[in-house]
């Protein structure tokens, strides 16, 4: 008796000491210790998605809950409920500016005001997003869906003095993102045949793609996954330049 005694006086000094050694250094105890040796993770309330809201969502008291998190691996981006109680109300309004999934933690940076549009919502800094004509032929069989990459082709066909036709294809742009096919925004596994898909591209690659469209046919060519590095969009290993042909004349325009 007085053995076991001793052993739970020596368990509780042991745990008090842990205690306090973790709050000398400024950390906080990750679990809670008991005489009898068992343990409590010691949580607190983290706001996460309530359900899958993807970009451009606008968000109130039905998409976001409190959800229980190990203080352990507690982020400084993510929003407690001890710091915050009224997160969820000043967040109504909002919208997601890139996809959350249900149960995945909320911070600042994932949203923006409510009066922004749901694709301007999803542009990177600096970046544009223009439309292109597209067809089942042209786009992969209709594969191509919105954050997939692809590469942008150019052909063109223009008649010479014997009546034949000369046709040129090249690739102008590279590892560009689609942003939607047609009203289509969040991928999903199926086919989607649109008459137009929307890329992000910088302001230089705007004025590529709006001459090529004049001047030819655009094909969009997908990317594996494996291929979507950090590589340039604008292809710059040579000069290039584009001839529209209108009414007899010729009308030459620099790409790079």
């Amino acid at each position: 008796m007085i053995r076991a005694t001793i052993f739970l006086i020596a368990l509780a000094s042991g745990g008090g000491a842990a205690w306090m050694s973790a709050s000398g250094s400024g950390a906080a105890p990750a679990a809670t210790i008991y005489p009898d040796g068992t343990t409590t993770m010691l949580t607190t309330e983290v706001l996460v998605a309530a359900h899958d809201l993807p970009p451009g969502s606008p968000v109130d008291a039905e998409t976001m809950r409190w959800q229980a998190w190990p203080k352990v691996g507690l982020s400084v981006a993510y929003i407690t409920r001890d710091l915050r109680p009224d997160a969820i109300q000043d967040f109504n309004g909002l919208v997601v500016r890139s996809g959350l999934i249900a149960g995945e933690p909320i911070s600042d940076a994932k949203f923006t005001a409510g009066d922004t549009g749901a694709l301007s919502v999803m542009l990177s800094s600096g970046r544009r997003a223009v439309a292109v004509r597209i067809s089942a032929e042209n786009s992969a069989g209709g594969f191509v869906l919105p954050n997939d990459r692809v590469d942008v082709l150019l052909t063109t066909s223009r008649p010479t003095s014997s009546g034949q036709n000369i046709v040129n294809s090249s690739l102008i742009l590279k590892n560009v993102k689609v942003l939607a096919v047609d009203q289509t925004v969040d991928g999903n596994s199926d086919a989607v045949v649109g008459k137009t898909a929307t890329l992000e591209l910088t302001p230089a690659e705007v004025e590529i793609i709006t001459a090529a469209e004049v001047s030819g046919s655009i094909s969009l060519a997908l990317r594996a996954m494996a291929d979507n590095g950090d590589d340039s969009a604008l292809v710059t290993t040579e000069k290039r330049t584009l001839r529209i042909y209108r009414d007899g004349a010729v009308e030459v325009i620099d790409v790079n």
